[in-house]
């Protein structure tokens, strides 16, 4: 559950930018994911809901009917980018059998479901595998390497409504890095994202968190921070910055310490060493920006918004 929350700035931005569609970090009350949001049950409303759980949900599949639900958004772009969190919990026994159930997918103001994530069997020592279909509700393609139960992975899906094409990455951090793709066909017009239950083989129990929907890859991936963030209680002053130049970030407990600013459209707009805690942001024009703050080289990094007026 990431500590970035956009509320009322997130809506302004994305009309103002067009480019972050959804920006859900599920940080709402345990139980029931609908009525929070803007998500609403698109099938099966009501059974066996969809649970937030600590500020992620859980898909589970098995018998019965099963809730599946949807969030909508507003876009004339032709490609859409989809952006989250994914950890299997273990199971006992590798995924097996040959229904594998799609969990996860774009969708139409109707019901076709477009960009069909799903999860199959390993090819070698792993527990699983995860596909990608643009229609059919089998994989089209399958990612070549295995992956591990209770591992959280970020994966990202694309769907070209121009080549109508499915395309899949896993932890990836550009849009040329290695990917799979499904097969192409007629393109449709989609303006939902959603996830689904349903009965497979091996019934896993899938848990989501950072749902990002952009209209590019990078504003997809830039606002992940989820993996990577530290939980050290930085703050920004001034905030908002009303004719500073300078920001200080308050908090920092040793010199060496790099930021990088980025603005709403992922695009890096400052990166530089800190002295004596204060940062010259003379550049920044008015605008919403996240500011990465990493300290001592580390691999964990805390990201913070910055409003300039």
């Amino acid at each position: 559950m990431r500590k970035i929350t956009f509320l009322v700035f997130l809506f302004i931005t994305s009309l103002s930018f067009g480019q972050i569609l959804i920006d859900e970090d599920f940080d709402y009350p345990n139980g029931s994911l609908v009525g929070n949001g803007t998500w609403t049950a698109h099938s099966g409303a009501g059974s066996t809901p969809i649970q937030v759980a600590s500020g992620q949900i859980s898909l589970t599949h098995g018998g019965g009917s099963r809730e599946d639900i949807s969030v909508p958004f507003t876009s004339v772009a032709t490609a859409k980018y989809a952006s989250f969190d994914l950890t299997i919990a273990d199971l006992g026994a590798v995924i097996a059998g040959t229904d594998f159930e799609y969990f996860a997918h774009f969708k139409d103001n109707g019901l076709t479901f477009l960009a069909r994530v799903d999860i199959v069997s390993p090819n070698g020592s792993g527990d699983f595998r995860i596909g990608i279909a643009t229609s059919s509700s089998t994989a089209e393609a399958v990612w070549a390497t295995d992956m591990s139960y209770d591992t959280t992975y970020r994966i990202t899906v694309k769907y070209d409504e121009t080549a109508g094409q499915a395309q899949l990455w896993v932890d990836a951090s550009d849009e040329t890095d290695t990917s799979i793709a499904g097969s192409t066909g007629t393109g449709i017009a989609v303006t939902n994202f959603s996830f689904r239950q349903t009965n497979s083989t091996s019934d896993e129990t899938i848990t989501i968190d950072n749902l990002i929907v952009a209209e590019n890859f990078t504003s997809a991936n830039t606002l992940s921070v989820a993996k990577n963030t530290s939980s050290k209680d930085f703050s920004l002053y001034p905030n908002p910055l009303n004719g500073a130049t300078s920001l200080t970030i308050q908090g920092l407990t040793n010199r060496n310490t790099s930021v990088v600013i980025y603005d709403m459209l992922g695009k890096e707009v400052v990166n530089t060493s800190v002295t004596n805690n204060t940062l010259n942001v003379s550049s920044l024009n008015t605008g919403i920006y996240l500011v990465k703050i990493l300290e001592d080289n580390s691999s964990k990094s805390t990201v913070k918004k910055l409003i300039v007026r």
